[in-house]
């Protein structure tokens, strides 16, 4: 199983936002803030939607064919730093590329988008014009190939699994080896995905924190109640997971709960204003009020009873019966009298009238009525006549008789009965200052003042029917609440009783703790839509704390530790150590720790034989960092089966010039079976990748970034002439004199002056480069300052008449040249291109003999 294989593998197994982020990844993908706050939104709002996991093919490192990846050509650049829009920076099918620039052409402008593009070990920000007024879109289109077949990519667009493939080397890549903490690691790029998904799980983690802390800052403003009460209770208890009913239950006040809070404080200050003695006396005043109240409620229900008015109506049938049989004798014995209403109760008051007067004043002598000789009536004064006095006699016998009494007295009754029913309608004084002393000694009397109001109306009702006799009988009086009056007037005696300094405390204790308790209770209430609102942000929260889990980093760091242990360890240390000797580092290979850093298993250079522990930074020189960096790079494109494009973006940055020398025949090597492109400021570099490309017989592509007045970025297709080694300078010159003899003829003296002598100018340099690069640096190589024995020899198969080109034809080329003024007695008159050519021929005819006599000796 390959490395893909078992990243693959586990891949399959990690929560899908993370096989989500690994896939992206995978195509050079970065998760950015958005990025990463729409997976937390995701986690919140619900599960993460199903991920396709990715194949070993997909991991960068080769292209999903495993065909290579070149490039063929960057276009179209627009709005990427200062560069030159509208160019096109094309590359070497195979081979090497060499791409030259100085500084501030615009060079590393096209690297940072070659690094944008294809696989870094670190990417930086690729910035516009900063210096532009306006802020233009950036545009490039890269040019490449998979395995011959052409393709385009454009800046902007999602990243290019393929052109990830392509791996890019600078000088932040060679720190990404060697570290500010001198913690010198090597990782290759499958095993990143696991630093890149352990920073971003790190990144998730760090956006779960953020929502925790606005979580935390959207907390209602909730009450503050009293401790240990039962609405502090259900306060300190709630949770995600309180239901709105709780809520209710908690929140859920009596109707007249401001009413027994009020009273409750009233008790409450009173308590606190009295003691046990007053206490004691004002309990029992308290039980005789309720003995009183309990006394009119036993009255009111005795005489307002359902048997009570049964009774009364019994009452008042026997008096209306004996009334009627009254009347019935009276209209049967006086129908014969001159007037009618006799024995009627008009009738019967006149009688007792007379009957009184008769006594008292005119015959007190005797019985009324007298009705002797001599007596007259008492009302009219007139004699009475036989008639008369035996009618008086008549109605003497009528009212003396039995059923006459027998009504009259019935009658009395009834009045008496009604007179007392009469006198339950209104509350009597006792009972009102009761009731009043009851209500402010804190007594709950309202259902007795309640049943006393209808005994009131009950009464009044029974007294209507009373004085009518239609009417049909109320209903009596319900029992009263005598019972509950007498059981709180025993309670309350016996509380009396048994008052003391300890029982006074408990009471007001107890009094106290029912008012926190019901203002604790009213103000948990008042902030019910708070509670709902807290327990919704309490439901976000542990939404958003589960989120946490998934950003979890233990399991990604022991898959790297197990990845790293078995497929970097030993299969890359060799590698590392031929790198690192190939640069002439000494005594240092690549080591696991045995430790963890976040999710990999450190690797790190260790130097072999030292006696006395020390941080590599301590002993290791900045350019044998440098070199350290580049091995590392250098290994891990050797184990890209692919052999896609390899990029290095001035890779000899502060190393010494042997080991430029060194880089320069390792990278030219690396040209053998792949693309490599070079960017470098450095004339001495590609004199030296030239020189190797030459001995190993690769392919070198010329090309050259330069300004274009104050513009950098114009790309050409040929080095300067500073930079190009001795053909290549034959080769311009040949055109150069092609050209000249064009022009002869259209050029003024002056003009044809200045390019001759500009001609031998350039003649004077390149003699004096072939002697440096062709028979000097054979013999001792300038970058290592090794002397080549072997190649001592070409200094004897130089013959006299090698030497008398040589001199004669410097010699000549330097008086042309400009460099020198001409003295104004020498007339110096400028050669002709015939002239020209003849120094040229001698030229190029005494390299091909070097080059000849170097064969021979190699």
């Amino acid at each position: 199983m390959t490395l893909q294989d078992d990243l693959a593998q586990w891949a399959a197994y990690r929560p899908d936002w993370q096989k989500d982020a690994i896939a992206r990844y995978c195509r050079n993908e970065s998760l950015s803030d958005d990025d990463i706050k729409s997976i937390a939104d995701q986690f919140i709002a619900g599960p993460y939607p199903k991920v396709t996991p990715i194949t070993a093919k997909d991991i960068p490192g080769s292209s999903p064919s495993g065909d290579p990846v070149s490039l063929v050509a960057i276009r179209d650049v627009a709005g990427i730093n200062a560069l030159l829009s509208g160019q096109r920076l094309s590359f070497g099918e195979s081979g090497l590329t060499v791409i030259y620039g100085d500084n501030a052409s615009g060079k590393s402008g096209y690297a940072r988008l070659i690094r944008e593009a294809v696989t870094a070990r670190v990417k930086g920000d690729l910035l516009g014009n900063v210096f532009a007024h306006e802020r233009a879109d950036q545009l490039a289109v890269f040019e490449f190939a998979v395995g011959g077949v052409a393709a385009e990519w454009t800046l902007g667009e999602v990243a290019s699994q393929q052109l990830s493939a392509v791996r890019f080397y600078d000088e932040e890549c060679g720190d990404a080896y060697v570290t500010t903490a001198s913690e010198i690691n090597y990782r290759p790029s499958a095993l990143t995905l696991l630093d890149r998904l352990s920073a971003d799980c790190d990144r998730l983690q760090g956006e779960v924190t953020a929502r925790l802390d606005t979580n935390r800052g959207e907390r209602p403003d909730l009450p503050l109640l009293s401790p240990e009460t039962g609405a502090w209770n259900f306060l300190n208890s709630l949770s995600a997971k309180s239901t709105s009913e709780q809520i209710d239950q908690a929140v859920a006040l009596e109707p007249d709960h401001q009413k027994v809070l009020a009273a409750s404080l009233a008790e409450e200050a009173r308590l606190k204003g009295s003691d046990p003695s007053k206490e004691k006396q004002r309990l029992k005043q308290l039980a005789q009020h309720w003995t009183v109240v309990r006394d009119h409620i036993v009255r009111l229900s005795d005489a307002l009873s359902t048997d009570a008015l049964a009774d009364l109506e019994g009452k008042r049938k026997k008096a209306v019966d004996l009334r009627q049989a009254v009347q019935i004798t009276s209209a049967k014995d006086f129908n014969a009298e001159p007037l009618s209403g006799v024995a009627s109760d008009t009738w019967r008051e006149l009688w007792e009238a007379a009957r009184a007067y008769s006594e008292s004043e005119a015959y007190h002598d005797h019985e009324f009525p007298h009705t002797g000789d001599g007596a007259v009536c008492v009302l009219c004064q007139q004699p009475l006549g036989p008639d008369a006095s035996a009618r008086l006699r008549r109605f003497r016998d009528f009212m003396t008789d039995t059923t006459a009494r027998d009504a009259d007295e019935m009658e009395r009754v009834l009045a008496q009965a009604r007179a007392a029913v009469a006198q339950l309608q209104t509350q009597p004084i006792a009972l009102s200052t009761a009731l009043t002393q009851l209500g402010a000694g804190g007594e709950d009397v309202a259902t007795v003042e309640t049943w006393l109001t209808g005994a009131f109306a009950r009464a009044t009702a029974v007294v209507a029917w009373l004085d009518s006799p239609d009417s049909d009988r109320p209903i009596g009086l319900t029992v009263g609440p005598s019972e509950a009056g007498e059981a709180r007037s025993t309670k309350l005696t016996d509380q009396s009783a048994a008052i003391d300094d300890s029982t006074f405390a408990a009471n007001l204790q107890a009094v106290a703790t029912n008012v926190r308790e019901l203002q604790a209770r009213i103000s948990l209430a008042a902030a019910k839509r708070a509670l709902i609102t807290e327990v919704a942000r309490l439901q976000r929260r542990v939404k958003i704390e589960d989120t946490k889990r998934y950003a979890d980093t233990t399991g990604i760091t022991r898959k790297a530790t197990d990845l790293t242990t078995a497929y970097v360890t030993s299969l890359v240390r060799d590698r590392f150590t031929r790198e690192t000797e190939n640069l002439r580092l000494r005594k240092v290979t690549l080591d696991p720790t045995g430790g963890r850093k976040k999710v990999t298993l450190q690797h790190m250079p260790k130097l072999l034989g030292a006696t006395v522990p020390a941080e590599i930074d301590s002993v290791l020189s900045e350019g044998e960092q440098t070199a350290l960096g580049l091995a590392g790079f250098l290994t891990e494109t050797e184990f890209d089966g692919s052999k896609s494009a390899v990029v290095f973006d001035d890779p000899v940055s502060s190393l010494d010039a042997g080991r430029r020398s060194h880089v320069a025949k390792r990278l030219t090597q690396l040209a053998q079976d792949r693309q490599v492109i070079v960017f470098t400021h450095e004339a001495t570099f590609v004199t030296a990748l030239n020189k190797r490309a030459r001995d190993l017989s690769v392919q070198v592509t010329e090309r050259a970034i330069i300004r274009q007045g104050e513009e950098p970025g114009k790309t050409t297709e040929q080095h300067p002439w500073n930079v190009r080694d001795t053909a290549e300078r034959i080769n311009d010159m040949r055109k150069e004199l092609a050209d000249l003899r064009k022009d002869r003829s259209s050029l003024d003296s002056d003009e044809y002056t200045r390019r001759a002598q500009d001609f031998g100018g350039r003649l004077s340099q390149t003699w004096e480069r072939a002697v440096n690069i062709e028979i000097v640096n054979r013999v001792v190589d300038r970058g290592t300052n090794e002397v080549r024995p072997t190649m001592f020899r070409l200094l004897a198969t130089i013959t006299p008449d090698d030497d008398k080109d040589f001199q004669a034809g410097y010699s000549r080329a330097s008086e042309w040249a400009l460099r020198h003024d001409q003295a104004p007695e020498t007339n110096f008159i400028a050669p002709e291109p015939d002239d020209l050519e003849e120094e040229l021929d001698r030229l190029d005819n005494w390299l091909k003999r070097v080059k000849k006599y170097q064969r021979e000796v190699s």
